[in-house]
């Protein structure tokens, strides 16, 4: 076993102060700090030795004391924290130590189940339901550097979302958070930290000096008496690389697919976004990522998804149907209004690719060309799109609704070649590719590769083929692998806009990639083949990272609102539709590229 760090005791009492904390120096850590290590037969061994302690507590029966630990166990000490969950409520919490980590445990343990008996919670003999939640503390490492953390990304370099908790002391005492509380609330570290501050600050002087330390813990559950114990990394169970199989991933998309039909409402409309810690959905809504997720689940339908995937997609496209509009002066030209008037580009281009990916899409034949001369009417001779149909007629946006309108204007060309779509593809490069040059953006490459990648089938131009992959190339060498990153679950994500951070952006970069890959084997490139296969398979392994498994919504009052959902980063469990349409559409690309039938 390896060496069990003595925890460290912090008191209550909050250090707080509004607007900068300067973290000052003090005594170098002589390592960074560590988890504590256990075996599985150890937390097999304090997972039984907690549940005896409650069952007994609540039974009124004497405390129970082991009558043999580990002697390895028993000569370490720790504080362990012990929490008690009912179908995703907390209903009682306790902390003890540092002390031998068996006692630390049994003592936490009886804590929580006191806050049950006085609680409303759970009758004394039902306690078979209740799922035991242990997190034993490593012992907390100074940051000896001065940090000023309201500037963005100041604590980056030192607290890891979800790997880290903090310690910050003062002349009032500390206020400890761990890694586990964060990410059960869905906050994020600067925002926990200025939150506090500003509700009980009354003296922002008294405060300065105050220091922060950082420590790492060892998290995980048991869901029931007997049941196996699961290992937590940042809330989350490893998926390993080898998990990337066709069966994997067909079971991955099947049920992505399940969970956004579940999320589309009666109509036709879908749940923007989920948030698990205040149990809701939140008010927020884009007509742009409505069309993307209509778009994925008739892509889904396309490639083998069923009836419930069809029925999904025509059900969305009777509601978008309602904004279609006449350009006026515009020779038999629409686009797709929506309701708060911006009538963004976006809107009109996904909804094109997804009536092109309907598995019947020439019953949709004339009202796409429609929809794709009103695309055209954007685009100036220069080549550049502007991005919103009248009456709001704007320009930003450039990074994501051009490529757009050329992946639709694209896949129409492979439906019904035109020379108009040709002309405007020769446009599109003279401006997008200098755009890109001296305006690089992670968020430009995914459309635009997959536009170009398409044409460059069709046309074999040279051009279209190496700006494919200046594109990808640029992209995917920011791609977190074990030579650039220590946390295993993170290797595949691309750290596109925080170096060594990635999320779900990933999954719309693989929409891309693999497009790439296809098209460097159409070239006979094998050795861009062969690298951009291994960029795919590690950008599929970290975006089915981030799907929730029902495990992993051990806190969560409501599963069917989480499970098999996407989380927007390994620490932020917010779940958007668009995360899911871009995941579907990924991973449906990936299963087609590595594993072609």
């Amino acid at each position: 076993m390896g060496t069990i760090l003595r925890a460290m005791a912090f008191s209550n009492p909050a250090c707080w102060i509004l607007g900068v904390l300067l973290i000052v120096p003090t005594q170098a850590a002589d390592s960074d700090p560590v988890a504590p290590a256990l075996t599985e037969t150890h937390k097999q061994f304090l997972s039984r030795l907690a549940r005896r302690t409650l069952r007994d507590s609540l039974l009124g029966r004497e405390v129970y004391e082991a009558s043999y630990v580990p002697g390895d166990l028993d000569a370490a000490e720790a504080e362990v924290v012990v929490r008690l969950r009912l179908k995703g409520f907390l209903l009682g919490v306790g902390q003890k130590g540092p002390a031998p980590i068996a006692s630390a445990l049994r003592d936490a343990t009886l804590t929580a189940a006191e806050l049950l008996k006085v609680g409303d919670g759970l009758p004394s003999r039902d306690f078979s339901e209740l799922l035991v939640e242990i997190e034993m503390l490593g012992s907390a490492e100074p940051i000896a550097v001065s940090v000023d953390w309201t500037q963005p990304g100041a604590l980056d370099p030192y607290i890891e979302p979800g790997v880290h908790g903090m310690v910050i002391s003062g002349s009032r005492g500390s206020r400890r958070f761990l890694p586990s509380e964060l990410i059960t609330s869905d906050l994020v570290v600067p925002d926990v930290l200025k939150g506090f501050a500003q509700q009980v600050m009354s003296a922002p002087t008294e405060f300065a000096g105050c220091s922060l330390q950082r420590f790492r813990t060892l998290h995980w559950i048991e869901s029931a008496p007997s049941a196996d114990l699961v290992t937590l990394h940042r809330g989350m169970i490893l998926v390993d690389s080898s998990s990337i199989t066709r069966r994997s991933i067909d079971e991955t998309i099947n049920r992505l697919a399940d969970y956004m039909i579940y999320r589309q409402r009666s109509s036709g409309r879908f749940s923007y976004q989920y948030e698990p810690a205040k149990d809701r959905y939140s008010d927020d809504d884009n007509e742009v990522r409505q069309a993307g997720a209509t778009l994925a689940v008739a892509f889904h339908a396309r490639h083998g998804g069923g009836s419930a995937s069809l029925a999904a997609a025509d059900l969305a496209f009777r509601r978008h149907l309602n904004g279609l509009t006449k350009i006026p002066g515009a020779s038999d030209a629409a686009f797709m209004a929506t309701p708060d008037r911006r009538n963004k580009l976006g809107v009109t281009a996904l909804f094109a690719l997804a009536l092109a990916a309907h598995p019947q899409e020439s019953r949709f034949a004339d009202l796409r060309g429609k929809l794709i001369r009103g695309a055209l009417w954007l685009q100036k001779p220069s080549g550049i799109f502007i991005t919103a149909f009248p009456p709001a007629e704007r320009i930003d946006g450039q990074d994501y609704f051009p490529g757009e309108a050329l992946l639709a204007l694209a896949e129409e060309y492979s439906l019904r070649p035109s020379a108009e779509i040709l002309e405007a593809f020769d446009r599109a490069i003279a401006f997008y590719r200098p755009y890109f040059r001296s305006e690089r953006s992670p968020a430009f490459v995914p459309w635009q590769v997959q536009a170009f990648a398409k044409m460059a089938g069709h046309t074999q131009r040279q051009d279209y083929q190496d700006f494919v992959f200046e594109l990808t190339d640029w992209l995917s060498a920011m791609q977190l692998d074990s030579s650039t990153c220590p946390w295993p679950e993170l290797h595949g994500g691309i750290a596109s806009y925080q170096a060594g951070r990635a999320g779900i952006a990933t999954a719309s970069y693989l929409e891309a990639f693999t497009d790439s890959l296809q098209l460097a084997r159409n070239l006979e490139d094998a050795t861009r083949a062969s690298r951009y296969e291994s960029v795919v398979r590690g950008a599929a392994r970290f975006v089915m990272q981030l799907q929730v498994r029902p495990e992993e919504a051990y806190y969560v009052r409501s599963p069917q609102d989480v499970v098999w959902g996407m989380r927007t980063a390994p620490a932020l469990n917010l779940l958007r539709i668009d995360h899911c349409q871009h995941a579907l559409i990924a991973l449906i690309k990936t299963r087609n590229v590595l594993f072609p039938d």
